[in-house]
Order: structure tokens, then sequence, then C-alpha cells
């Protein structure tokens, strides 16, 4: 784990480090008693979960005070591995699924986290705002955006526009072109990780302003 996390990320000390090993452990605790992850992928957990959160942070960082929403947490992707990394933000990460949220309660007690709040409920019933959401290959982009578009805060955080930012394939293109919508960025994991599993995978920018505008199917708006 170490190799792979110090050659993407050299940049995080020790303490980060030794939080992103216990974060792996106590995961492969918790995928043992219930599928998080499939169990063959667990062989690549650092490159394909671990790297694969912490990618944005190749284009985007969160300042001390700003709200980060992870909806569909799962087993805490990408939320926690961004947590450890922005120690000023706070992040909220939601599952719908009490049996994961209790998981991920654990695992951040466990890697000692203090940054974040486990979130028991389903996207749409949420109330609050923040000033991004993120989602890791959720559901489609438009009913993610038909779940979450009313939690968004309007404006910039440290010059970044405020907004969704989705870990996606390549179908983006297709999922976005009915709405009516462009996303502000399109980020490639590829470009900025140099390995063969990140060739075409993105991480999606999406304005508060455009994800409002977006023209949803009725069915999920």
């Amino acid at each position: 784990m170490d190799e792979i996390l110090n050659r993407f990320f050299p940049e995080l000390n020790d303490d980060q480090q030794a939080a992103m090993a216990r974060l792996e452990d106590s995961f492969r605790d918790w995928n043992g008693k219930m599928n998080l992850v499939s169990r063959k992928d667990m062989e690549h957990f650092t490159l394909h979960h671990l790297v694969h959160s912490l990618a944005l942070s190749r284009w985007i960082s969160f300042p001390e005070r700003t709200r980060v929403l992870d909806v569909g947490t799962g087993g805490g992707l990408p939320g926690l591995p961004l947590a450890i990394l922005n120690p000023g933000a706070r992040f909220f990460l939601c599952d719908s699924i009490t049996k994961k949220a209790r998981a991920v309660e654990d695992m951040v007690r466990t890697v000692g986290v203090k940054n974040v709040a486990v979130i028991n409920k389903r996207a749409e019933k949420l109330e609050s705002k923040w000033e991004f959401v993120l989602g890791r290959a959720v559901t489609s982009l438009p009913t993610f955006i038909g779940w979450i578009r009313k939690n968004l805060r309007g404006g910039k955080t440290d010059g970044v526009p405020n907004g969704i930012l989705y870990w996606k394939g390549s179908l983006y293109r297709e999922e976005l072109e009915p709405l009516g919508i462009e996303p502000y960025a399109v980020y490639p994991i590829g470009e900025m990780i140099p390995d063969p599993y990140f060739a075409e995978k993105y991480i999606i920018h999406l304005t508060t302003e455009s994800a409002l505008k977006a023209r949803l199917p009725e069915i999920e708006a």
C-alpha cells in the first residue's frame, strides 16, 4: 500500500499514510462481513479505491470549513480518504442502507478521523446544503442530479465553482446531453494517474447553477 500511495501521492504526510493504512485494514475487516466491494477487487483496494478517490486532489482541494457531502458512500468512498487528505473541511457521508452506514461509522472511529459525520438517510430526504456533493458511480447522472440539486449551495469556494463532483466513465456524455447542460470541467483521471486502470475514468464537475438548470426527466426530478 505505502508504495502505491507514495508513487501517486508523495504529498501525504506520515499521519495521513498511517490513517490510510488503518482505513484499508478496517475496510478489509468489514468487507469480510458484508459486500462493500467485490472480494476480488479487494486485491487492488489501494489502487482501485484509495487512489481513485484521492485523484480529485489533482484538481481540487477543500479549504477549512468547506461542507462536502458524499452521497451513496457505501464503504466510505470517496469521502473518507478525502477527509483524511483535507482535515480542515467537514465531510458528511450519506448512505440509505443502515448496515453500510454503521460500518462507515465504525471505520471513522477506528481510523480516528475527526472531520466526518455519517448520515443514514435517503439522499432525497436530505435538507441541509453543501458547497460540494460527491458521488462515485452511484447511479446515472440525471438521477443523481435529481436527488441532490436542492442541497447545493451556489457561488464559489476559493475561486472554484460549488456543485457536483461525480466519478464516472465515458458514458457521462450521453447522460448529460439530453439535460441541456455542459460540465464546468471534466477531469481525466488517467492523465494524472498514469495507470491503465484509469483509462476512460473521469470526475465530472457540474456547477450548482447548471445542475439547477438541468432538464431532468419527470420521473427522476
